[in-house]
């Protein structure tokens, strides 16, 4: 008896390693709508994609696999598929890996959803057909090199939750011109925004003409400073279409109407920094008015003397 007793015991010990092993992560491979997803489900249940083969223009990626929440996207999951030209990315995903997405050529269109706390370094980088993303209200970063290279991005909000803007997040995007940083980030990477690869000379330069929109004294003001990009805040600009006009005072009306029935607050700091035309820390009527004066103003105003 005592034989055996030991003989169990040592077997035991040699297979636990496997055991423990299969009870933390199990892998499995499923076929969704032509998409073959491969996917681990971790010892909490929690399922994380790894892989996608597909040659479908859209992918929806499935919010549960077996009976288990999605919650993560793993490292280059997507990486380099030429295929799909929008993505759904479910509610329950928290977080997005390192080039997760980087290299999809044919890729256009993204949004983030509001459960995605992180997203992971180059994650998006080389997509060269995104056009805009839609960041939510959960992200704290945007990490190094993110979407570098995204050539075709023209349209992407910062949201004001972002305190941190990695190294060459945005590098080499020239059509992201005029976006704004929010008085939130605080910590601005080298060449973040506003700076490219000139093959000609073989240097890092600025882009010609790009500017960013900011609040002085803050990140962006300093960023603004160390690159020579122009930092752009004009008082009741507040569509930032380079005018001060009535649309303007009509986009603060609307706030007002809005915020006094009890609605949220939709500007975000930055408006609100350029819409608070008499500073102070309201925007109400008071600065419509303010805004539609000084309107008429330059209206009225010669080219010679602005």
């Amino acid at each position: 008896m005592k034989k055996i007793t030991l003989l169990f015991t040592a077997t035991a010990m040699i297979l636990q390693p496997f055991v423990t092993y299969a009870e933390n992560e199990q892998s499995f491979s499923e076929t969704i709508n032509g998409s073959i997803f491969s996917y681990t489900i971790d010892k909490n249940m929690n399922v994380t994609i790894t892989g996608c083969s597909s040659e479908s223009e859209e992918i929806i990626i499935p919010s549960s696999l077996r009976g288990h929440m999605v919650t993560s996207i793993g490292d280059k999951a997507f990486f380099s598929n030429i295929f799909f030209s929008s993505v759904v990315i479910p509610e329950g995903i928290t977080s997005i890996g390192n080039n997760a997405f980087s290299g999809c050529l044919s890729l256009k269109n993204v949004e983030i959803p509001e459960s995605v706390i992180s997203i992971g370094k180059e994650c998006f980088a080389s997509c060269t057909s995104l056009e805009s993303v839609k960041l939510n209200n959960s992200i704290l970063s945007v990490p190094e090199r993110c979407f570098s290279s995204c050539t075709s991005l023209n349209q992407i909000t910062i949201t004001d939750s972002v305190v941190f803007i990695g190294t060459e997040a945005f590098f080499g995007c020239a059509d992201i011109s005029g976006i704004i940083v929010p008085p939130t980030v605080n910590i601005i990477g080298e060449n973040a925004f506003g700076m490219h690869y000139n093959v000609r000379n073989n240097s890092i330069e600025k882009i010609n003409n790009f500017r960013i929109r900011g609040i002085p004294e803050t990140s962006a003001e300093m960023y603004a400073e160390d690159t020579g990009i122009e930092l752009y805040c004009k008082l009741g600009d507040v569509n930032s279409d380079g005018f001060v006009d009535a649309v303007d005072a009509t986009f603060v009306l609307s706030e007002y109407a809005s915020v006094s029935t009890g609605m949220p607050v939709s500007f975000n700091n930055y408006q609100h920094f350029v819409a608070d035309y008499n500073k102070d820390d309201f925007v109400d009527a008071v600065d419509a008015t303010f805004i539609l004066t000084e309107y008429a103003r330059l209206q009225t105003t010669s080219p010679d003397e602005l």
